[in-house]
């Protein structure tokens, strides 16, 4: 049955008076609330909890590549490292639930797996006596991310009961500087260890990353450990349904959101993938090159990411998503128009900050859309809808690789201006229907109203109903009468503008 946009409409409408009107029920729902001392401590220990994690991002993130490519592996297993360990991370967290249940609160779960995650570094100091490595490097970045995946939608509920909804950008805008800041630190020192071993050692500044990224992840488990978990009162705890996630997907601010966000993941991760190959393979940059490169986009990351946060809270995740959105496409198209190394940092830097914009507008849309009830489960569901969309992209863009012959430049430059046209062109065609779901405060100068209103979706104008009259006296109305008195108002203050 084919339907029409006017019932598409109705649908999504429904579905978002539903959802506003679950987040009002959860918010007068009795749960037992952390005390404002025990909220400033967890939010304290989550910040450093997210800046050692950053280190141990920062030291290995940008160098798996180039631990690939040292190692001697091929384009297809770079794309294959990329992306196949989120891809079954992403499947093996469908069953999050179940093993939430083997632990007694949200916090031993994560501290379990966080311990886990920082040990799955230490195998990798192996790959380089074995005569296959790809495979056994595969294997462990896959266990890496799988523990890691398990960790995301049960720490994503346990974060959401920490951090009250209006101070999520701010939060988030301040944590995210931080672990910016750490994962830059990060990289700058993985640069300066592989360039500081001599060449007859090739892969022992690869070792040293891989226990230094292991210590600060055990560190960062430790301030995990130290956070205040929140009651699990009112949480459900339901098996991930992916295919009735995608059957109700058109109905709902989530599902609408993924599809958008799959898209794009695939136009990016066509090229994403290769640009450490790019730079190590075919423009023969250093170790310091790349690594100052890399640190570049980090830098302008975390600088402007709490200026993205304050954003969020005061305009909205999805006018924050559409202007970063917007704007991504020029960073591979830069990239493709020269290989200039002075030139690429400052395309970084313009990359680093849009990306900081996007990424964070993501996750507080995200937030915004999920029911607290419902956020593990459908986070999971999410999550796995977007990884399979960044392993087609991969798998796409190493494809069209494999056209072209080995180390050709133009292969590369290829797949940068493909990835940047399909990213504008996605984001032309979604961005109007991406829906803003967060209420967003706009004070009134004027004297229609004592304080200020509030814009809802499909509500129109929410507003207090002790309204100010013209001659200052206040009185309560009801809500028809209000706005007989706005529309009143309004027509007269047009008229003597006429």
């Amino acid at each position: 049955m084919i339907q029409s946009s006017g019932e598409k409409d109705k649908g999504r409408n429904k579905e978002l008076h539903r959802l506003n009107n679950l987040k009002q029920k959860e918010a007068t729902t009795e749960v037992k609330p952390l005390e404002e001392r025990q909220r400033k401590r967890s939010k304290i220990f989550s910040i450093l909890d997210g800046s050692l994690f950053s280190v141990s991002v920062g030291l290995t993130g940008n160098f798996i590549s180039a631990f690939g490519v040292a190692l001697g592996v091929s384009n297809f297993m770079i794309g294959m490292l990329a992306t196949v360990p989120h891809l079954i991370a992403a499947i093996i967290q469908l069953s999050v639930q179940s093993v939430r249940s083997m632990f007694r609160n949200r916090k031993a779960h994560i501290v379990f797996f966080a311990t886990l995650q920082a040990l799955m570094w230490l195998p990798l100091i192996f790959a380089p006596q074995l005569h296959a490595p790809g495979p056994w490097l595969l294997l462990f970045i896959t266990l890496n991310a799988v523990f890691g995946m398990l960790i995301n939608p049960v720490w994503n509920s346990f974060v959401t009961d920490i951090v009250l909804e209006d101070e999520r950008g701010s939060f988030f805008g301040l944590r995210n500087m931080f672990t910016g800041l750490t994962a830059f630190l990060g990289t700058i020192a993985a640069g300066w260890i592989l360039n500081s071993i001599p060449p007859t050692h090739p892969f022992l500044g690869f070792t040293i990353l891989f226990v230094l990224a292991c210590v600060f992840r055990l560190m960062s488990a430790y301030f995990l450990s130290k956070m205040d978990d929140p009651s699990e009162d009112g949480l459900s705890y339901d098996t991930p349904d992916v295919v009735g996630f995608l059957r109700k997907a058109h109905h709902t601010p989530l599902g609408q959101f993924t599809i958008f966000l799959m898209l794009f993941n695939i136009s990016v991760y066509i090229a994403s993938p290769f640009f450490a190959v790019y730079q190590l393979s075919v423009l023969k940059f250093s170790y310091s090159t790349f690594t100052m490169i890399a640190a570049a986009s980090a830098v302008s990351s975390f600088v402007t990411m709490l200026f993205w946060g304050k954003y969020v809270d005061k305009v909205g995740a999805k006018n924050v998503l559409v202007i970063s959105g917007f704007l991504i496409p020029a960073v591979p198209m830069l990239w493709a128009l020269t290989a200039n190394p002075l030139h690429l940092v400052v395309i970084e830097v313009f990359s680093g900050i849009v990306w900081a914009g996007f990424n964070l507008s993501v996750s507080a849309y995200v937030f915004d859309a999920t029911e607290r009830s419902q956020r593990t489960k459908e986070i999971a569901e999410y999550t796995l809808m977007v990884q399979v969309a960044v392993f087609f992209g991969a798998m796409l863009g190493s494809g069209i690789l494999g056209f072209f012959p080995i180390g050709s430049k133009f292969s590369f430059l290829f797949i940068f201006v493909l990835s940047a046209i399909l990213r504008l062109l996605i984001m032309l065609v979604f961005f109007r229907s991406i829906r803003e779901l967060r209420i967003i405060e706009v004070p009134i100068k004027g004297r229609m109203f004592r304080r200020f209103v509030n814009i809802k979706p499909h509500h129109g104008v929410i507003y207090e109903p002790a309204v100010e009259t013209l001659q200052g006296n206040t009185h309560n109305m009801q809500p028809k009468e209000i706005n007989e008195t706005m529309k009143n108002y309004v027509n007269k203050s047009k008229q003597k503008k006429l």
